[in-house]
């Protein structure tokens, strides 16, 4: 029987793999370098990263939430990620600032609480993939929440890798 530190492990590899995974498909789809550890000029003090990491995780947590309470942006494709998470979204944009020549502030951005929260995001999904649905358990709820959250880590690459909109457009057509 696997202890709780090996399954903490395992659940770390798999997520930071597939975490590598989406960047080498974006390197290879955008045809350019992306790695944002290289980036990071000013890491987020300790605490600020904590509150900052743990803000993130209860916004996911209240907008999918929401989501699956109401339904509000379900269409025949699935679920529409960028309504399902607006607020979440709208903190990761302020995390990675621009300045007024459209390049990313170094100086006001914290790239490393992204980055934490992407990793955090693909554990998610990877938890969420091996879930087997528990007695009462809507098997679609769970099926959306793959969705959403696997789309949700897309556009917060996309913004950590400073993916432009003309290449979101190639990436997704």
């Amino acid at each position: 029987m696997a202890s709780d530190g090996q399954n903490t492990r395992e659940l770390d590899l798999a997520s930071r793999t597939l975490v590598e995974e989406r960047v080498r498909s974006l390197r290879r789809q955008v045809r350019r370098e992306l790695d944002p550890d290289d980036l990071v000029l000013r890491p987020t003090a300790p605490a600020a990263r904590r509150h900052l990491f743990e803000e993130a995780c209860e916004l996911y947590w209240n907008e999918l939430n929401w989501e699956q309470l109401t339904q509000e942006e379900l269409c025949s494709e699935g679920e529409l990620t960028e309504m399902v998470f607006p607020g979440l979204l709208t903190l990761v944009n302020a995390w990675l600032p621009r300045a007024d020549n459209g390049e990313p502030d170094r100086d006001r951005e914290h790239r490393d609480v992204a980055h934490d929260f992407l990793l955090w995001l693909a554990s998610r999904l990877v938890e969420l993939r091996i879930r087997k649905p528990e007695d009462g358990e809507d098997r679609s709820q769970i099926q959306g929440a793959i969705q959403v959250t696997d789309e949700l880590i897309d556009l917060v690459s996309y913004r950590l890798y400073c993916i432009s909109d003309g290449e979101i457009e190639k990436l997704v057509n």
